[in-house]
């Protein structure tokens, strides 16, 4: 691979460009011909960049140093620049010649980037008297390898396991309880039914008119790089609320702005965010529903700033803004950490905790982790001490977050330090739920001995972005224990659903966990014996094909593609891959 094809890449990636490609491929044709929505993981969905060159690298790490040593000589000279006396004016100059030079954007997309996300960048090179262009991407590009010499391997003390087991504390209601599970809406404010779905852009079906009848986006959304018009959220809702009068609570996890990042201000992320979570208020009006924050929610997008940043680069507007928001489902104990980190606690019930944490901090998109990765917001230390309390006091606890363990751009030493502490109190955390890669899975933690300790879920997405079908699933949660003994999962055909505009979808029920895979629950001695069948043979297993196809919601798009025996491999080993290390092994 040439020097400037990793200078493409760099940078690509450097300026977080949505949709970089080195031939005419759109995003939708790579993932055909991959088959698999993997690219939606090891390349998160707003780092969209260089197809197959993207995947040479990742199939040839060794190949990664070339790409470390072009992303040192492009950042070392942005930082040399800035700090020899260019003007923020001027840097912006600099960066869009860099940008259209060397990569396939548009001016449009070049400067709606660059506008959206100067200011960051040029506090942490001015405030970071120490920042090199060899801690930025050896921070930055931890999942291709590049290393920080000076990286601090910071820790989290651990208390030592209790000598005795605290009894639980759960009061058995008797009744199983259901669970709502949303997540990744992806809201679209210029959705345009019958406009381009096959643009030039990072994301369409916003304008434009189609070259050919079947480019025209759908009614209720598209397969393609598109997100989810109004009248779709509120058709979920609906339905929801119809169909499911049985809730107990909801857990959102995450995202309820679009990809459209770079074209993205403060002011329409608020109207975004505060315009879903009055629809959820509306549709649940009795109902408590459990947010947390996604990547997208943070202007620019996965930029969550270190809490002593106070001025125009702070976060604290998006802090502030959920805490109003989520306030009138929390209670007023959750303000202070909200406030603090976008994460909380809430005792449900005695013997019942719901814990969520703001994992999108850890997301390598995050820059500010070139500024300071050592526990942002000091989160991982507060949760170590809820869950001592719970374990303490006999609570079982469900953990909620958006990005999920196992994923590749997660920071290695934060994905690490999560690790551990699931795997520390793994009797006390029963059930853990996120989303962020549109794909359904779940998770296995694996200890010492074979043993599955601890299950994460995956929520899939309502968006359709990219290949897939809509989906919202119900959890049916032990009272006792509070483990899930099942979950149905509950989808549209997009095709199907777009042949008629004026009626609303087809929801049905794609699947129950339990019945598709014949388990009598889903404990976590259950769950490892699916893995292991799954194992068995798994370039020709029936089982794993099964799986695969559930993973994409049975997308029409997604299905168009196939999954080879690598691929089968792959999707095997993630679901025990728990931090970034081990997934990047897969």
């Amino acid at each position: 691979m040439s020097k400037l094809r990793f200078v493409f890449v760099s940078l690509c990636i450097i300026f977080q460009l949505a949709y970089c490609t080195t031939q005419d491929e759109t995003l939708i044709e790579v993932i055909k011909k991959s088959g698999d929505l993997r690219i939606l993981e090891i390349i998160p969905d707003s780092l969209i960049q260089a197809g197959q060159e993207i995947a040479y690298l990742l199939d040839n790490p060794q190949q990664s140093d070339s790409f470390c040593e072009a992303c040192e000589q492009i950042f070392g000279d942005i930082i040399d620049h800035r700090r020899n006396g260019t003007s923020r004016d001027d840097m912006i100059v600099y960066l869009n010649k860099l940008c259209l030079t060397y990569t396939n954007q548009g001016s449009t997309a070049c400067k709606g980037f660059i506008n959206i996300e100067i200011d960051a960048i040029l506090y942490i090179i001015d405030h970071k008297e120490n920042l090199t262009s060899t801690r930025f991407c050896g921070t930055r590009f931890q999942h291709y390898h590049c290393v920080d010499p000076q990286a601090n391997a910071w820790t989290i003390p651990l208390p030592p396991l209790p000598e005795t087991p605290q009894r639980s504390t759960v009061k058995d209601d008797s009744t199983d309880l259901k669970i709502l599970h949303i997540t990744d809406v992806h809201y679209d404010p210029l959705y345009t039914s019958g406009s381009d779905a096959k643009c030039s852009e990072p994301l369409c079906c916003d304008g434009g008119t189609p070259a050919n009848p079947e480019d025209a986006a759908g009614y209720w959304g598209d397969y393609r790089v598109c997100d989810t018009p109004l009248h779709s959220i509120k058709d979920l809702l609906s339905r929801v609320k119809e169909n499911h009068q049985d809730i107990d609570m909801v857990y959102f996890t995450g995202d309820i702005v679009s990809h459209r990042s770079w074209e993205t201000s403060k002011e329409s992320n608020i109207e975004a965010i505060t315009l879903f979570l009055q629809l959820l208020a509306e549709a649940f009006p009795n109902t408590t529903v459990y947010p947390v924050l996604g990547n997208h929610e943070a202007h620019p997008y996965d930029y969550y700033a270190p809490t002593e940043v106070s001025d125009n680069v702070s976060s604290q507007w998006v802090l502030d803004l959920v805490s109003d928001e989520w306030s009138r489902w929390l209670p007023n104990t959750t303000q202070s950490t909200i406030k603090q980190g976008g994460f909380y606690t809430v005792l449900v019930k005695p013997g019942f905790r719901i814990v969520t944490i703001n994992s999108n901090v850890c997301y390598l998109g995050n820059l500010w982790l070139s500024y300071d990765d050592v526990d942002p917001y000091g989160q991982l230390s507060w949760l170590v001490e809820v869950l001592y309390e719970a374990e303490k006091n006999g609570e079982k606890v469900h953990l909620l977050s958006h990005i999920p363990q196992g994923e590749t751009t997660c920071h290695r030493q934060w994905g690490n330090q999560l690790k551990q502490i699931i795997l520390r109190f793994s009797q006390t955390i029963v059930s853990e739920f996120n989303g962020h890669i549109h794909a359904d899975e779940f998770r296995l933690f694996i200890n010492n001995n074979s043993e599955a300790v601890h299950v994460a879920y995956n929520g899939a997405s309502f968006t359709t972005f990219v290949g897939v079908n809509p989906n919202y699933r119900i959890y049916e949660v032990d009272s006792r224990e509070l483990v899930v003994s099942d979950f149905h999962q509950y989808i549209y055909n997009l095709t199907e659903a777009n042949e008629n505009s004026q009626v609303s979808p087809r929801w049905f029920e794609l699947y129950s966990f339990k019945e598709k895979y014949e388990l009598e629950d889903l404990s976590l001695p259950n769950l490892k014996g699916l893995y292991d069948r799954l194992t068995l043979n798994n370039s020709d297993n029936a089982l794993v094909e099964e799986y695969y196809k559930l993973r994409g919601r049975e997308g029409d798009s997604y299905l168009a593609g196939t999954c080879d025996s690598s691929c089968k491999k792959t999707l095997i080993c993630q679901i025990t891959a728990v931090e970034a290390s081990e997934s990047l092994n897969c």
